[in-house]
């Protein structure tokens, strides 16, 4: 398979020169490429939104860092450290992936977008809905965690009626595909659980039983929603953005059969409080974990663009604090600890190391492609454009690339000791390092042309 369109930058020498010369045609290129190629027809107005969002969030996660983690180590259910938690994993993460997932889903199936009429509802009615909970976190209004919840399980059947649909009627289902319908089913469970739990806040059905929906719910959605969605992608993104033409399937497919075995058995082990269940698929989710790094690196082993950028530099860092965390599972379930903190360093590892840090790689990738192919794709052959990836500030990516990856080595083994003085220097790090990044994307998205054809075209 040829993927070219967003791996290439059309924006280079070439694309300034007349097109008189025939040295380069956005159309040309696009022509005949069975796989990736340009936009699909999805308005700019459908995902952009989304990411931008979602940098904002993840600015505000950075800014409230410092001084709400190490709340964490004390009571894991404060009120402010359930804020920042959701900031993270609704605001943050999935925010972003909802929007890049409807502008890439049609790309990777090759097929238009469906049920497009439900598309202009799912960003208010999300917003809204993530925007509410927030606030109900923050100040502990269950009233208002029951709304934000209503409001986005509306907005999350309206986009999984969307994805499910197009994936349903691709003319190519990759592997990549499978892992969507994955975490799409995943997704819905989990909302379905975030609601339950609001719902007991208010009217207390849940009894006892309300000590297992909080880790279902995290099971879930960290490694059944988030996992499933990174580890597909890349499947399409990292062969895409490295020039990867002859790699296989096959370890990919184990890898999905693994992962998901394994939360599958790790979320029936917490229902049913049955151990000779949650050791087996945290031994799943490990070997599965270990599987994708090997399988990640012979990608990059096979790649034909040989120098690694800020993205793939994010990929592996992630894919290291993914491995950790994986081993570290039933590791712990194996021996035990005394240490009330781990489950606080592993979710860090997680949802900042291994997700988190993988969108943001992603993200100086898709942004500059949905910018550049909207405000300089129509001036190629006409005037001089800055290249594609001109328009990322490449020094200060990189300088939050360090600031992350030391922010989140000096977070590990603090939130596991409980150092107060290191844990907040660490959460200074990721914070400054997610205000970076999130100034990087709002840098990029400068170079648009504000109207409202724009985000219509």
């Amino acid at each position: 398979m040829r993927l070219l369109p967003m791996a290439g930058d059309p924006s280079g020498s070439g694309a300034n020169m007349s097109l008189r010369t025939g040295t380069f045609r956005i159309r040309d290129q696009q022509a005949g490429l069975p796989g990736l190629m340009g936009r699909r027809g999805v308005p700019l107005g459908v995902p952009l939104p989304f990411l931008v969002t979602g940098s904002c969030l993840a600015a505000l996660a950075g800014l409230l860092f410092p001084f709400v983690l190490p709340e964490a180590l004390v009571n894991r259910g404060q009120p402010h450290v359930l804020a920042l938690v959701h900031t993270v994993t609704l605001g943050w993460l999935t925010m972003t992936i909802l929007g890049a997932s409807q502008q890439l889903t049609p790309v990777i199936a090759v097929t238009p977008l469906r049920l497009t009429k439900l598309t202009p509802l799912v960003y208010p009615l999300y917003l809204s809905g993530v925007l509410a909970l927030l606030v109900g976190f923050w100040f502990f209004l269950p009233w208002l965690l029951v709304l934000g919840g209503s409001l986005v399980i509306v907005a999350v059947l309206c986009y999984v009626a969307i994805l499910m649909t197009t994936l349903l009627f691709a003319s190519k289902r990759p592997l990549t595909v499978f892992y969507l319908f994955s975490a799409l089913l995943y997704l819905c469970l989990v909302v379905g659980l975030g609601i339950t739990a609001a719902l007991n806040f208010v009217y207390g059905f849940l009894g006892l039983g309300a000590l297992l929906v909080l880790p279902l719910h995290v099971t879930l959605g960290v490694a059944g929603w988030l996992t499933n969605t990174l580890v597909g992608v890349s499947y399409t993104l990292v062969r895409l953005f490295a020039l990867v033409h002859d790699h296989d399937d096959r370890l990919g497919w184990a890898v999905l059969g693994l992962l998901n075995l394994g939360i599958v058995s790790l979320a029936l082990g917490l229902l049913g409080g049955a151990a000779w269940m949650t050791l087996p698929g945290g031994l799943m989710l490990a070997v599965s974990a270990w599987l994708f790094g090997w399988d990640y690196w012979r990608m990059l082993r096979r790649r034909r663009r040989r120098p690694l950028d800020v993205t793939q530099y994010h990929g592996i860092a992630a894919l290291v604090c993914f491995l950790v965390a994986a081993t570290a599972l039933p590791a712990l379930m194996v021996g035990g600890s005394s240490l009330a903190t781990w489950p606080v360093a592993l979710l860090l590892c997680l949802l900042i190391g291994w997700t988190g840090q993988s969108v943001v790689g992603y993200l100086y990738k898709i942004v500059p492609f949905l910018v550049w192919h909207s405000r300089y794709g129509p001036l190629v052959g006409h005037q001089k454009v800055p290249l594609m990836r001109e328009l990322v500030h490449e020094r200060l990516a990189w300088a939050c690339f360090w600031l992350l990856n030391a922010g989140l080595i000096l977070l590990i083994p603090a939130s596991i000791l409980g150092w107060d003085g290191l844990l907040r220097l660490g959460a200074a790090f990721v914070g400054g390092s997610l205000l970076g990044a999130a100034s990087n994307v709002f840098g990029v998205v400068r170079h648009l042309e504000w109207k409202l054809s724009t985000l219509r075209s």
